[in-house]
């Protein structure tokens, strides 16, 4: 069988297995139940469990045959990616998989400059008119004791001023003999690596180590610390700095400083970063020195995916610390790029050319509402400040935020649920509990499925509108798209209490009253209400689930809030509608809750 058919026919009895256990034909309490449905919904769950009768025994000999292609994960794997970390800045996720231990390094040629000390082992070889190998050590006074020469003291020397040292020696003191020096195995050192490191601590490794080789022994640097800052002290001097981007994003090995033992690698708190996205070929968060300008961020990102042309443009996000707010200036690809930069900004380059005209609405409390023309990288800020800011009247908690793609994805998760309550049915159907369902435990799923298939959500976005973060924060402050639309109401004097109460009511708001003293107002509990599913909708649109716990608190209730009870699934037991239903009335309340905030005013 080909091998595209069979990996789909083992996603196929895979989900089939899991969403219904089908028989070959219908039964007759079977065929009485689907009759009770809506015929649309009737024909739909007909459909489902003729498809899955037709390709059970196929599916289920494939599977048979097959089982060795589907492979458990391994626990590595799954426990790596926690180590992961998608928001950090540039270099961090370059120690991901570091050793937890390292071993000396022996029998390995040293370079020239390498600095001998105590711990050390060497090979001398006299050869001329004396032949001899000599293995030695080079004591804790730094001292070696050769053969006709006695003793040396080598200590400091790098290996090239040693075999130098001992040749002349030799000459002078050997008639007719020549000596050459070789490391036989290098000493280990204790280098002690401080500060913001990922696993602080004391460290043992080769002689021959250095300061990127300490990084990634140790795991390298926290999400705090800095990488290119890093401070290399010894003796109680700061001796060099080191910025792991030069070896990171140049190849380069320049500043790639040997160790000594006692020395100490102390990494720092990262002082300033910025983030640079758009069409570069390596968008990130970079940590940035001081004194670095856009042409530097340039180089650290790569520089362009492609020739730039003429209708690409490139924008500059900052804090005017003066005015405690984030602004946008734009600037030309070959000018102004020697601005220095500071923390938290952002640079972004795109292309103007050809695009339609974009909008957004503003409607409600706002000093001039209406419809605004917006450009690419344009925020919910720059908008606002545009239209004269909200009224004094505005209550930013409740503002209603709409996006016709969050729009789009909505209504397909409201599509899925219904799938997922119609394969709900089916399992009942089909399963051993057929004869504790009735007509009036699938009426409700069905006419909940019917209203999902039927709901169009608004496409609401939580957003916190607060002037000063929007000033302040970049993520709070986020771009616009076109179609956008952005409704502020006044502030409400009202909580309103819906569902499984004995009146559903709208009451003034009282910042002493809790949850329950709310329900109370609105007559309380009817026999349906399930007392575990009582969630308050927010003016934001934000949605919580009340917890026992708290039920009396009154941190959950704002103006304009809604409190939402559940019924009781109870009923419903053999359709095991609890875990699903549960957050489908909680997404369909909450696409009600704004619908209904704009519609009142």
């Amino acid at each position: 069988m080909n091998k595209k058919f069979l990996k789909y026919y083992l996603f196929l009895f895979i989900l089939i297995s899991s969403n219904f256990a089908v028989a070959a034909e219908p039964t007759p309490a079977q065929l009485e139940l689907l009759e009770t449905l809506p015929p649309d919904l009737r024909e739909n769950v007909k459909s489902k469990m003729t498809t899955a009768s037709s390709l059970q025994e196929e599916i289920e000999d494939t599977f048979e045959d097959s089982r060795s292609l589907i492979l458990k994960p391994e626990l590595e794997d799954i426990e790596g990616e926690e180590d992961y970390c998608s928001d950090c800045i540039y270099g961090y996720n370059f120690f991901k998989f570091t050793p937890s231990t390292f071993a000396p390094v022996g029998d390995t040629p040293v370079n020239a400059s390498y600095v001998l000390g105590a711990g050390d082992k060497l090979l001398v070889n006299y050869y001329g008119s004396e032949e001899l190998e000599v293995k030695t050590l080079i004591n804790r006074e730094g001292l070696v004791v050769l053969p006709l020469l006695g003793p040396v003291y080598l200590q400091g020397m790098t290996f090239s001023e040693a075999n130098e040292f001992l040749k002349k020696k030799a000459k002078n003191e050997l008639l007719g003999t020549d000596v050459n020096l070789s490391v036989r195995d290098v000493r280990s050192i204790g280098v002690y690596i401080l500060g913001e490191a990922y696993k602080p601590g004391k460290y043992v490794m080769s002689g021959l180590s250095s300061i990127s080789t300490a990084l990634y022994i140790s795991g390298g640097v926290s999400e705090k610390g800095s990488l290119r800052n890093i401070q290399i002290k010894r003796n109680n001097q700061i001796i060099a700095t080191y910025d792991f981007y030069d070896f990171l994003l140049k190849g380069s090995v320049t500043t790639n400083i040997s160790l000594q033992d006692g020395d100490v690698i102390f990494v720092p708190f990262i002082e300033d970063s910025i983030t640079i996205g758009g069409a570069f070929k390596r968008p990130y968060r970079y940590e940035i020195k001081d004194g670095e300008t856009i042409k530097d961020a340039i180089q650290l990102a790569g520089g362009f995916i492609s020739d730039v042309m003429e209708d690409t443009r490139l924008e500059l996000s900052y804090v005017d610390r003066k005015a405690s707010q984030r602004k946008i200036i734009t600037l030309d690809i070959d000018q102004n790029l020697d601005r220095p930069l500071s923390d938290g900004d952002l640079i972004n380059i795109s292309s103007t050319a050809g695009l339609a005209p974009q909008s957004i609405k503003l409607f409600g409390e706002i000093n001039k509402p209406g419809e605004y023309s917006i450009q690419p990288g344009d925020t919910i800020l720059d908008v606002l400040n545009r239209a004269g800011g909200m009224t004094n009247e505005a209550y930013h908690q409740g503002a209603v935020f709409l996006r016709e793609d969050v729009a789009q994805s909505q209504k397909e998760a409201f599509n899925r649920s219904a799938d997922q309550l119609e394969n709900t049915i089916i399992d009942v159907i089909t399963g051993d509990k057929i004869t504790q369902i009735t007509e009036f435990t699938l009426s409700p799923i069905a006419t909940l499925i019917t209203k999902l298939r039927a709901s169009n959500p608004p496409g609401r976005m939580i957003v916190d509108l607060d002037t000063l973060k929007l000033k302040t924060d970049p993520i709070k402050n986020f771009t616009l798209k076109d179609g956008d639309s952005l409704f502020i109401p006044k502030r409400p004097s009202y909580v309103s209490i819906v569902g499984e109460v004995l009146n559903t009511a709208t009451v003034g708001f009282d910042p002493d009253l809790s949850v329950d003293q709310y329900i109370e107002l609105s007559g309380g509990l009817n026999n349906a209400a399930d007392e575990d599913k009582i969630f308050v909708i927010l003016p934001n649109g934000k949605s919580q689930l009340v917890r026992r716990s708290l039920f009396s608190s009154r941190n959950y209730i704002l103006p304009g809030s809604t409190i939402v009870i559940s019924r009781d699934p109870r009923p419903f037991d053999a359709l095991s509608l609890t875990r699903i239903v549960t957050p489908i009335l909680a997404d369909l309340a909450t696409s009600a809750a704004a619908i209904a905030a704009i519609s009142n005013n």
